[in-house]
């Protein structure tokens, strides 16, 4: 059975790329909690995933988890402001709205980020993390700069691999121990 995202984009998204993979987790489906997961990270957790991230802070608003992310890519600066859209054990669904992106460290630009991710069984006792990641952009100019500037297809794909196989690997563990 294959996952089915909800890739969340508005119907005004007109610039935008997404970037999905999938990573083999060595347990039930039935054993995993992505929303534990996601709502029990911390910021060395994070930091752990990817040599990118930069520092992590998430918080209860309401009810409601907020998480913002700062990473490094290539030449830019991204601050990812993530509101909770959706979640269950299964599913989780993160946007940013309002990313702020610099370009070479120095050019403010607003982004759209979704990051969703959803376990898929493959069998009794294997499922896999299916992730998505991308970026919204206002406008083709700056997806085309974005594109020149690394953050475009090879970018996204080489930081998708790596910290989906590490989100993978800390489900795996986390969860095997009960």
């Amino acid at each position: 059975m294959k996952a089915g995202l909800i890739n969340q984009q508005s119907s005004d998204t007109k610039y935008c790329v997404r970037y999905v993979d999938r990573f083999a987790i060595n347990l039930s489906a039935k054993q995993i909690d992505l929303h534990k997961w996601i709502t029990e990270m911390t910021e060395s957790d994070y930091l752990s995933y990817s040599p990118a991230h930069i520092a992590m802070n998430s918080y209860f608003k309401d009810g409601m988890l907020f998480m913002t992310n700062v990473e490094n890519i290539c030449t830019d600066l991204v601050v990812q402001h993530y509101e909770l859209k959706f979640c269950d054990t299964a599913h989780v669904q993160l946007y940013s709205a309002r990313s702020d992106a610099y370009i070479l460290r120095w050019v403010p630009v607003i982004v759209g980020v979704p990051w969703e991710m959803q376990i898929s069984p493959t069998s009794t006792n294997t499922c896999e993390l299916v992730c998505l990641i991308g970026a919204d952009y206002p406008n083709l100019f700056l997806k085309a700069a974005a594109w020149l500037n690394g953050l475009g297809g090879w970018f996204f794909k080489k930081h998708l691999s790596r910290e989906g196989r590490a989100f993978a690997k800390d489900i795996e563990q986390k969860f095997r121990r009960g």
